[in-house]
């Protein structure tokens, strides 16, 4: 099919992204057809394989696009902070605004999980690495909001991670869970998982850094 017909324009390919975003998140991978697609998007059947190849070239460039998305919210936002204890705080700041604007991220990706990891081993890992990744940068914004490395941060990370997919849960069965109250708590975990891991010397150093993540 020639390239006049159907052109690669960003628009039309994001369009299609955003409208499996929403199906896929909302109906499952498995029920959303690509003629649900095609209407949902408003862009021909023969166009959307044009641009993917097929469903699970569309699957694979939406699971990289959330990832994208996700990763760079996190750092861009702990990354806007002068003071180390801001930086953290605008790192969680960032989780919450996933979640409040972009639920679809964490939504798809869980599903995804559940739905596609076992059967699609190539999405499994793919989704695999995305969780790596976030807990990567999780990691990376922990050292540079404290100015030094945290003793089996991975942990703290996985555990923030946890508790953010703990939260798109809930909301997605109750939406009057209040996200003041849920991130509140998260911080006052990641500022004890914190200091719990710091040398005595530095303790009371970060933990004047850190105070403002338990007083908010």
């Amino acid at each position: 099919m020639g390239r006049g017909r159907y052109q690669k324009s960003d628009a039309t390919r994001e369009r299609i992204l955003d409208a499996a975003a929403e199906l896929f998140s909302q109906r499952g991978y498995a029920a959303t057809g690509v003629d649900r697609l095609a209407e949902r998007s408003g862009i021909a059947k023969t166009a959307i394989y044009y641009h993917f190849g097929n469903k699970e070239g569309l699957l694979a460039a939406l699971v990289e696009r959330a990832a994208t998305l996700w990763t760079e919210d996190i750092r861009e936002s702990a990354s806007r902070g002068s003071d180390p204890a801001e930086r953290l705080d605008r790192a969680l700041s960032g989780m919450r605004t996933m979640v409040e604007e972009k639920p679809w991220i964490l939504r798809l990706l869980l599903l995804l999980a559940l739905e596609v990891a076992d059967s699609k081993p190539e999405i499994g890992a793919v989704l695999q690495s995305i969780f790596v990744r976030a807990r990567d940068t999780i990691v990376a914004g922990l050292r540079d909001a404290l100015g030094r490395d945290v003793a089996d941060a991975e942990s703290v990370a996985m555990v923030m991670l946890g508790l953010l997919q703990g939260v798109v849960i809930g909301r997605q069965l109750d939406a009057s869970i209040s996200l003041d109250k849920a991130f509140d708590r998260i911080r006052e975990v990641t500022a004890q998982m914190v200091l719990h891991r710091i040398d005595d010397e530095t303790r009371l150093a970060t933990e004047t850094r850190i105070a403002a993540l338990r007083s908010q």
